[in-house]
């Protein structure tokens, strides 16, 4: 808080005031600038486009005490950190405990959607009964093996936000998770208590990616902004004293809560005339972030600006809006009468006018993927020989293409902004406060009642005792805040394509017995989806597949040099694409560990090029691992390679014509763990592929 209360002097500094006027009272935009208007006001930073995972939003962490938990608002997909986890049941059920926010002040949590890796979990009460994959085919090998219980604030019956009420199912945590108690409170927190049975066959060998739709029906920027200001556990832990509360949550459409509420029209995609609430906060929050960053998301999502009016001691909200004709009947005049210096006006060079915004935000109706719009200033209303100059930034809390690309138009339109106006005036400019938009008449610049929006206000003392306002102001239009012609974009389609299978190495059960161990049996092959979005055809495109096979070696001789464990295998590859292939095979390897041993697993290979009249071979493979010396258990061998079906890749000459023909693939392995009857020397499970993906090819 410390920090916080000292904002108005921090961004004294940041704006670049220093020295007398730092020590001065000033009431200041603290917090909201769209880009364009930083920009104009000679503070502008280039918005960084890093948007690596932030921790504790959307990714699971292990504990750790340095773990912070993010707060979610509005609508957003989520996972979050484990915060507990036990194993019961004769070591058959897993249970873990996943935090997912902060208990918001007020609002109330529940959750639309439950997602394990790709697939959506369909849940009858607590239990799972069925999936719904990529395509939507309805699948029943999770059924009744996941069970799902949420809870909002604590631990008790009361506290279950999932299954909703009127399921019957209001069971405890405490009596979930085995070694909780009446003393496992989980006061202020949302969180997911997770139950898998553990089956091999269905893939159910530990925690998968878990992704929850969560909702918060608290999400109006007013609301959001107050309960940020006021909380002392994630936020910035003001009192109500210390906010002009009426800016803030005032149902007016001059104030915050009141704008963001108010109903504006766009076309659904259906092609129908519809409305919603023009802002809403849908997105989390990250406690790692300082309270300035934090506050100013909220703010860019809702286009207001956060302020501190040093007169009255108090932060408040200025909705970065268009005023009404009685508003500007009403406005502040400044003109020779009252202006007692110099005007400086500054502008934007051509070179540094914005012609295009483009704004990454989540897309709900893709899991919250990044999405993107772009609005660009028509040729016609650029200047002559006016460079294309685009600018480019993220909005966290903006989850749909309506808001992002209304927000877009805005600062598009204020980027362009051409004059940025300062001065003094006498002791009649105690009167306008930051976020007034004022009137100002000088025949010098020809200015008639011109409109400029304060964004800073200086208290001054002169050397006569005389009190004076410094002013910083920025030029205003009703044209900024034109509302454009919105269409909510499309929930994607899919399409089919052939399957590209993805060979990742895959736990393999074991069974160990007198440091012995072998496969319990097979799994069943990854499912994957024959479905690719448009959207992921643009970097993800179609594939060949030479070979897809599933093989064991159940009789390894033992030794240390390396020897087939399959037959080889010869494949007609004529017409092949030219290009780069992965040669990709794994293995588990069985036997007995009766002390140290060694291992060896690799892939090798040849590829002959053909033309009219002779044939040439080009040896392929390599990688692979080798263990020598281990005393304990290998689960999974692989070997991952490159190869090129370029025969100028090996040094044939282009001009004599050479042409891939056929392809001969090898895996080899060597071992000297002990067998017997039960446990044989082998490598099982063998998998091989040889595959080539075209990306960036529809």
């Amino acid at each position: 808080m410390a920090v916080f209360t000292a904002i108005a002097s921090a961004i004294v500094g940041a704006i670049g005031l220093s020295g007398v006027l730092a020590t001065i009272a000033t009431s200041i935009i603290a917090g909201g600038l769209a880009y364009g208007t930083a920009k104009a006001l000679g503070v502008f930073k280039p918005p960084s486009m890093d948007q690596g995972r932030d921790p504790g939003v959307t990714i699971q962490l292990p504990p750790a005490t340095d773990n912070k938990l993010a707060v979610l608002y509005g609508n957003a997909f989520t996972s979050g950190p484990i915060f507990d986890a036990a194993i019961s049941n004769e070591n058959q059920t897993m249970t873990y405990c996943i935090a997912l926010s902060e208990e918001t002040t007020t609002g109330t949590f529940s959750c639309g959607q439950v997602f394990m890796n790709d697939v959506e979990l369909i849940f009858t009460g607590n239990t799972a009964t069925s999936h719904r994959d990529p395509n939507q085919s309805s699948n029943t090998t999770y059924a009744n093996k996941i069970r799902l219980n949420m809870y909002q604030g604590g631990s008790t019956g009361s506290d279950v936000i999932f299954p909703v009420t009127g399921t019957g199912n209001t069971t405890a945590a405490t009596a979930i998770v085995p070694h909780w108690s009446t003393n496992h409170t989980a006061n202020n927190l949302v969180y997911a208590v997770l139950q898998i049975d553990y089956d091999a066959e269905a893939g159910l060998t530990g925690l998968p990616q878990m992704t929850f739709k969560m909702r918060n029906t608290l999400s109006n920027p007013g609301d959001v902004l107050h309960d940020y200001l006021t909380n002392d556990r994630y936020g910035a832990g003001l009192t109500n004293a210390q906010i002009d509360l009426n800016s803030i949550t005032g149902t007016a459409n001059t104030q915050m809560k009141g704008y963001s509420a108010e109903q504006v029209n766009y076309t659904n995609r259906a092609g129908a005339g519809a409305t919603h609430d023009r802002y809403n906060i849908n997105g989390v929050l990250s406690t790692f972030a300082d309270c300035n960053t934090n506050i100013d998301k909220i703010c860019q999502a809702s286009a207001t600006f956060f302020t501190y009016n040093v007169k009255e001691g108090k932060f408040a909200a200025v909705p970065n809006r268009a005023i009404s004709t009685a508003e500007k009947a009403n406005c502040l005049v400044y003109n020779d009468d009252n202006i007692v210096s110099k005007i400086d006006i500054s502008s934007t060079e051509l070179y540094g006018l914005f012609n295009s915004v483009e704004v990454e935000f989540a897309d709900q109706n893709r899991k919250d993927q990044q999405n993107t719009v772009k609005v660009s200033t028509p040729n016609s209303d650029r200047n002559a020989n006016e460079p294309d100059n685009e600018l480019n930034y993220r909005l966290d809390l903006v989850n749909d293409n309506l808001r992002a690309e209304a927000l877009a138009n805005i600062d598009l339109n204020q980027s362009r902004v051409s004059t940025v106006l300062q001065f003094e005036s006498d002791f009649s400019g105690l009167q306008t406060d930051v976020g007034d938009v004022i009137k100002v008449t000088n025949d010098l610049y020809g200015f008639s009642d011109k409109l400029f929006r304060v964004m800073r206000c200086t208290e001054k003392q002169t050397d006569t005792g005389m009190v004076t306002v410094q002013l910083s102001c920025i030029e205003y239009s009703d044209g900024y805040y034109a509302e454009a012609n919105v269409t909510e974009s499309a929930i994607p389609d899919f399409i089919d394509i052939p399957r590209i299978p993805i060979v990742t190495p895959l736990p393999i059960p074991i069974l160990f017995s007198n440091d012995g161990y072998s496969n319990v049996g097979t799994l069943p092959g990854s499912v994957f989806g024959n479905i690719m979005t448009n959207e992921s055809l643009k970097t993800f495109g179609a594939g060949v597949q030479i070979e897809d096979a599933n093989l064991s070696n159940t009789s390894l001789a033992n030794g240390n040099t390396f020897v087939d464990v399959i037959t080889p295998a010869e494949f007609d590859i004529k017409g092949i694409d030219l290009g780069d292939y992965s040669f990709d095979a794994f293995g588990t390897p069985g036997g007995l560990v009766s002390g140290a041993y060694d291992l060896g697993f690799q892939t090798a290979g040849n590829i002959t090029f053909s033309n009219a009249t002779t044939n040439q071979v080009a040896n392929i493979g390599g990688g692979g691992q080798v263990f020598n010396g281990f005393d304990t258990p290998i689960p999974t061998v692989t070997s991952q390679t490159k190869f090129s079906t370029d025969p100028t890749s090996y040094g044939l000459s282009a001009a004599d014509n050479y042409k891939p023909d056929k392809l001969n693939v090898q895996i080899q392995a060597f071992s000297t763990l002990s067998s017997s009857n039960a446990f044989p020397r082998a490598i099982g499970n063998m998998k091989y592929q040889v595959i080539h993906v075209t990306k960036g090819e529809k």
